[in-house]
């Protein structure tokens, strides 16, 4: 049977079986790694984190006002690794090792388990991170085109 719970109550559940070298499952929610895990459908699992990350690994940790996120690592500077959803534009600083809980290992989708280490999936990460900035002008550019033509058509919104 499954039961919802809040990621707070699980989290010291979560950690406890870290420590003991176990995976932990859950369904994400929220669409900030959109379009790899759409919320409250797909499954990732967790493994216990081994340091140094390795750069597009996708990370459970806690930010320093208490929040529980799941993003993508994609870089790494003496104050901490860098973080971003892959539906994000912006990077997150300064997250430092005490702050990361576990790593995604693998995730289903459509009922079909996924894992990092699938060739397929590394060329996505590489992908997707590089074409950030490309992304986001095709989507400047897009609500651009959408205000215009309802500007020709006189579209007034309320």
């Amino acid at each position: 049977m499954n039961k919802l719970v809040s990621i707070e109550e699980i989290v010291p559940i979560m950690k406890e079986q870290m420590a003991e070298g176990r995976k932990v499952s859950f369904t994400p929610k929220g669409n900030s790694m959109l379009p790899l895990f759409r919320s409250d459908r797909d499954v990732v699992t967790l493994s216990p984190p081994r340091f140094p990350l390795k750069k597009y690994s996708i990370v459970f940790y806690q930010r320093k006002n208490g929040q529980y996120v799941l993003h993508r690592l994609v870089g790494k500077k003496e104050s901490g690794y860098i973080m971003r959803g892959d539906n994000q534009y912006q990077n997150e600083y300064g997250i430092m090792e005490e702050q990361i809980i576990a790593v995604v290992s693998e995730f289903v989708r459509n009922g079909k388990s996924h894992y990092i280490t699938d060739k397929g999936y590394r060329w996505y990460c590489i992908f997707w991170s590089r074409t950030m900035y490309l992304r986001k002008m095709y989507k400047i550019l897009r609500h651009m085109a959408g205000r215009m033509k309802r500007k020709i058509s006189g579209y007034k919104s309320r």
